[in-house]
């Protein structure tokens, strides 16, 4: 079983490993990054560590985790699409990134198809409807909040990480559906929000599922009213959808991708997939998705990018009914 501690290392700690292919002539793993837009404690910090962790145990290059946050994930993904096509830079985006934040933007500085070369899909995550300690343990509904909300008005506030994400989405069409006067309220990342829950600076928040750390939810500090999914999660059946409380339009999932340069060449991305094969196939990649929550849907490239089609549409449709406003 994968060490915990491994996993929870500092953003910039190197992940050593073997270099692709016989006689590659890339530099040494402290040259190599993986850059992702997110500040450290993002659920999907855990998960690039811990798989770019299990890449080098299955003979993988390694690469360093860089958590460069800034200007609602756009700073990495320009980072990554100013770098060379050498394979020496990858990038880890949330489907957010991809799909869901260009929809948002006055200004679009990337294309994800056309500057971004999909490896793979790393892991899909739903997202919840949490509520911390200041509101009651009888509170278990989704109808339950929104009536302890209107005796608790200054409770309003519903946290979400990154202005623009499906956090904050998943807040518009809650409020739109239950009428209430819902207050979205952006963090830059999910740690300083279940921070706020904890010391009940805040009522809930849309966080992924389990993120904080199993040992907060079976405890009962941090508790779902509802996920965001069209199904009930398997590691969570009891936990209703909020779809099924009402709330019809919400079916939003989120996952993470790793993506090369766009103009990477073959003979540098084809010896990668197949570590990356290899990486998805091993026990401890299981291992790490059942400690983190996460399903592992096994993609294509090609699927990859078809996903990013069709998500990107979708979300254009429901920017357009729902919001957020446009940003700079």
């Amino acid at each position: 079983m994968i060490n915990r501690r491994r996993f929870l290392a500092s953003s910039s700690v190197l992940l050593a490993g073997a270099s692709i292919g016989a006689g590659s002539n890339w530099a040494q793993a402290a040259d190599r990054r993986m850059l992702f837009g997110y500040p450290p404690g993002a659920m999907g910090t855990d998960l690039g560590k811990g798989a770019l962790q299990v890449l080098a145990g299955v003979g993988g290059p390694g690469y360093r985790f860089d958590n460069i946050e800034g200007r609602n994930t756009r700073l990495a993904c320009e980072t990554f699409k100013a770098s060379p096509a050498d394979g020496l830079t990858l990038l880890q985006a949330q489907s957010t990134t991809l799909c869901l934040l260009p929809n948002v933007f006055k200004t679009k500085t990337y294309d994800a198809s056309a500057d971004f070369m999909p490896l793979a899909c790393i892991g899909e995550m739903s997202l919840s409807l949490t509520v911390g300690p200041a509101v009651p343990n009888s509170v278990t509904t989704l109808d339950h909040y929104v009536s302890w909300l209107a005796d608790n008005p200054d409770y309003r506030n519903v946290g979400f990480s990154i202005y623009g994400s499906d956090g904050h989405l998943a807040t518009l069409i809650l409020a739109r559906a239950t009428g209430t006067t819902i207050k979205p309220q952006p963090y830059k990342g999910s740690l300083m929000m279940i921070n706020d829950l904890l010391d009940k600076n805040l009522s809930a928040g849309i966080t992924a599922s389990g993120n904080g750390g199993l040992d907060l939810w079976t405890s009962g500090k941090l508790r779902s009213l509802g996920v965001t999914t069209a199904q009930r999660l398997s590691y969570w059946p009891n936990v209703p959808t909020l779809a099924e409380q009402g709330v019809k339009a919400m079916d939003l999932t989120t996952w993470f991708g790793w993506f090369a340069q766009g103009q990477t060449p073959s003979s540098i991305t084809a010896p990668l997939l197949e570590k990356i094969a290899a990486m998805q196939a091993s026990p401890a990649y299981a291992e790490l998705h059942k400690r983190l929550l996460l399903n592992q849907p096994m993609l294509s490239p090609q699927q990859v990018t078809e996903r990013i089609r069709k998500d990107s549409a979708r979300y254009a449709d429901l920017v357009a009914t729902y919001g957020p406003a446009k940003i700079d």
